[in-house]
């Protein structure tokens, strides 16, 4: 093989894995408290076997690790909310969370994912609105959010 073809070749397959690592990195974008009805309305139409967001609040920028986790999934068309016990705020927060879910007639369950990460997940009508409920109503903040994810369109 001559020393061109073997070239290109090799530039087109280090094109090609630059392409597909690209693909695997989930975007980010800043968003705020307002703009999750959309985000909810984009995951629906996005990926139909799995479109994910992941909303991130700082709770107190004084406070190390006071960031909080809150996220939305479509698997297979049902949409759910998950708080999930990776953030140490989030785990810190756990009963508190699951309390406010079940004040306001949620059904919270826990469960580890398959893809091995812990969370409360919660499913059924008026979920829609519960990341900015718990942002409000616990946390007593608003934007800006950090939103990363995959599987839908954005904005």
């Amino acid at each position: 093989m001559n020393s061109v073809l073997t070239g290109t070749i090799i530039l087109a397959v280090v094109i090609g894995l630059v392409v597909f690592i690209r693909s695997r990195i989930a975007k980010e974008w800043q968003i705020q408290p307002e703009d999750i009805p959309q985000l909810i309305s984009k995951l629906r139409v996005g990926d139909t076997t799995l479109a994910w967001a992941q909303v991130i609040a700082v709770t107190d920028p004084n406070l190390k690790d006071s960031d909080i986790a809150l996220d939305y999934s479509v698997a297979n068309g049902q949409l759910e909310f998950n708080w999930c016990l990776l953030a140490p705020k989030n785990i810190e927060d756990k009963s508190l969370v699951i309390d406010f879910m079940s004040r306001n007639g949620f059904t919270p369950v826990e469960m580890v994912a398959e893809n091995g990460c812990p969370l409360i997940k919660v499913t059924g009508a008026n979920i829609e609105s519960l990341a900015n409920r718990i942002l409000s109503e616990i946390y007593h903040t608003g934007g800006p959010l950090t939103l990363i994810g995959e599987g839908f369109e954005w904005p």
